[in-house]
C-alpha cells in the first residue's frame, strides 16, 4: 500500500494579488514561506520514499522547506518539468477578475471555462494539461506502488494529476476544485485501486 501525498506551493504576491500565475517564475511570499513550515509540520511524521516537485522556484522552495524539517534520511527533491503549472500565455499577470470579466478565449459560447481545448494565445489547454500529467502519474504508479512519495505543484496540475491517479474521466477536472495554498491532498494506493482521502485539508494552517 502506498500513500501518495500531492502539497500546493505556499502563497505567493501574486496569489495574493490573485493574478494568472500559470509559468511565470513567482517566489513565495513570507506568508507562503510560513505556509510551507506549517506544512512541514503537518507532514513531519511522513517517511516518504521520494519527493517530487515542478521545477518552478515557489513549488522549489516549499518542497525544499517540507524536507528540510521531515524525518530523516531525507530525500533529494526530483524536479519535474511535466508537473508545472497550466501556461496561460498572454494572460499571464493579469488579475483573474479582468480575465473573467472579459469575453477572452478562455470562455466559450456559454460564458464558462468548461472546454478542455480552448487555451490563450502562447498557452496551453487543458487537455494538454493533462495528458502531460496523466504521463507523470504512469510515472508515479510504476515506481511507488508501495512506498509513500510527496509531490509538490500547482493547483490546476494537481488537480489534472489526481484525475490521472484516479482514472477519472478528462471532463472530472472542473469538480476538482478548490485546491489552497499549501494544502494537502491524499492519494491511497492499495492492491492496484486509487482512493482519494483527503483533499485540500488546511487544518494546519488555522
Amino acid at each position: 500500500m502506498a500513500h501518495w501525498y500531492l502539497v500546493r506551493h505556499g502563497e505567493t504576491e501574486w496569489n495574493a494579488q490573485e493574478r494568472v500565475q500559470g509559468q511565470t517564475d513567482v517566489p513565495l511570499s513570507g506568508v507562503g514561506r510560513e505556509q510551507a513550515a506549517r506544512t512541514a509540520q503537518r507532514l513531519a511524521g511522513c517517511g516518504f520514499g521520494a519527493v517530487y516537485a515542478s521545477d518552478l522556484v515557489r513549488a522549489q522552495e516549499t518542497a525544499r522547506i517540507i524536507v528540510a524539517r521531515g524525518s530523516e534520511p531525507r530525500p533529494e527533491v526530483r524536479h519535474r518539468p511535466s508537473l508545472r503549472e497550466i501556461a496561460y500565455g498572454v494572460l499571464e499577470g493579469e488579475r483573474w477578475e479582468e480575465v473573467r470579466a472579459s469575453t477572452g478565449e478562455l470562455r466559450d459560447s456559454q460564458g464558462t471555462y468548461h472546454d478542455l481545448d480552448l487555451k490563450p494565445e502562447g498557452g496551453e489547454s487543458f487537455r494538454e494539461l493533462l495528458e502531460r500529467l496523466a504521463g507523470f502519474a504512469r510515472e508515479l504508479e510504476a515506481s511507488h506502488q508501495d512506498s509513500d512519495a510527496l509531490v509538490v505543484s500547482h493547483g490546476g496540475a494537481l488537480r489534472a494529476l489526481a484525475v490521472g491517479l484516479l482514472g477519472l474521466p478528462p471532463e472530472a477536472f472542473w469538480r476538482m476544485r478548490g485546491l489552497l495554498p499549501a494544502s494537502v491532498s491524499v492519494i491511497r494506493h492499495d492492491e492496484g485501486f486509487s482512493t482519494l482521502t483527503a483533499w485540500n485539508d488546511v487544518g494546519h494552517l488555522l
